[in-house]
């Protein structure tokens, strides 16, 4: 039977193998491939196990703690907290990486459990008709739920839980402080959630909801995430067991992210790009797009979930630290006409193209 990593390909929205060749004449030469490519995987090679070059880098304090692979098997490097000022060089290497010695509070993964395991008609309460990143929101067909605080709006929390609505926005707190609009996530993979589907075959919502579905070996649904990359700048993850998130580097290789005790993951989002790009140039793609992409641009780290139906549940948190709404991504001087105006990008305006543009999950894809 196929390991669930060989199955993961299955789950993206983008097929074909385009890069591939190129990922192989690379492999060769042993060359670094610092190119921008499609940060969503497309058809990419999932077998973990492939072996490979990775650049060693080397920290500048001698006492560091901080460990990075230098060949074999794809690993992501633990980079200690003192070291922090690497990070963005390191991402420019590796898709994500494990921080320690972060001082952060312990995530309060209780609170998570509590809340998306409460009845439905409870769970049902906390939505934001208008939002699905504001309150509760599910996705049965992916067997997976959610729930969103930020500090810009009401905590739609628990009835009568105060332990709860304390601990979140303490927890919250103490990762950010006054750093623009940020939402923290409580995230459950769940069979379970994939079961509350119609029971009847003979109602057309069932065989929607089935075809949906994404299945194992044995034909049952497992809970998954397409591949994707975050609208954000950084992306802050700590998970339970089971593991099932893996992350691409831009080569196209994977590398298996398991939660590690006492760290957080690190991941980059959309923004990266446009705070890394070559200078003076821009990632949007009616200006230089992947052009704009030099071997100093950090890309967007795209991953995606999967967990065996066998292996339960798993919880994650993920802190998005995003700009508000008007922050400027993006200033150019165009010419309309005769003259030469100053055109403005802010963050709203790239958070509206990647929603509305079918089928785009990943940035630069």
């Amino acid at each position: 039977m196929p390991s669930i990593k060989s199955r993961i390909k299955n789950l993206f929205l983008n097929g074909g193998g385009g890069g591939q060749e190129l990922d192989e004449k690379l492999k060769e030469s042993g060359e670094q491939d610092l190119t921008a490519r499609s940060t969503c995987p497309r058809g990419a090679d999932v077998n973990t196990g492939t072996t490979g070059t990775v650049t060693n880098i080397t920290a500048t304090s001698n006492s560091s703690t901080s460990t990075f692979s230098e060949t074999g098997t794809l690993e992501l490097p633990i980079v200690d907290y003192k070291d922090i000022s690497q990070i963005p060089d390191i991402l420019i290497k590796y898709p994500a990486i494990y921080l320690i010695n972060h001082g952060l509070p312990p995530a309060p993964f209780s609170h998570a459990r509590t809340l998306l395991t409460l009845p439905k008609k409870i769970k049902d309460t906390l939505r934001d008709p208008k939002s699905t990143v504001h309150g509760y929101n599910n996705a049965k067909a992916s067997g997976r739920e959610w729930w969103d605080y930020n500090p810009t709006e009401k905590l739609l929390g628990p009835p009568d839980d105060e332990e709860f609505n304390k601990d979140t926005t303490e927890f919250f707190n103490q990762m950010f402080e006054d750093v623009g609009f940020s939402t923290m996530r409580y995230l459950r993979y769940s069979p379970d959630v994939i079961d509350q589907q119609p029971q009847n075959p003979d109602q057309s919502t069932y065989n929607t909801v089935l075809n949906s579905h994404r299945a194992d070996d044995n034909g049952e649904a497992i809970p998954h995430i397409e591949a994707h990359t975050d609208l954000d700048i950084l992306t802050l993850i700590t998970a339970t067991e089971p593991s099932g998130l893996y992350v691409w580097n831009r080569r196209g290789e994977v590398f298996s992210a398991p939660p590690i005790d006492g760290t957080v993951l690190i991941m980059a989002g959309d923004l990266m790009p446009f705070f890394t790009s070559k200078p003076g140039e821009s990632p949007l793609e009616k200006h230089e797009g992947v052009e704009a992409i030099g071997e100093d641009t950090v890309l967007p780290t795209a991953h995606t979930v999967v967990v065996p139906r066998s292996a339960g549940e798993r919880y994650s948190i993920a802190v998005f630290l995003r700009p508000r709404r008007d922050m400027i991504v993006d200033k150019r001087v165009v010419k309309r006409g005769e003259k030469e105006v100053e055109e403005e990008t802010a963050f709203w305006w790239l958070a509206t193209e990647k929603l509305h543009v079918e089928g785009r999950k990943c940035f630069l894809a």
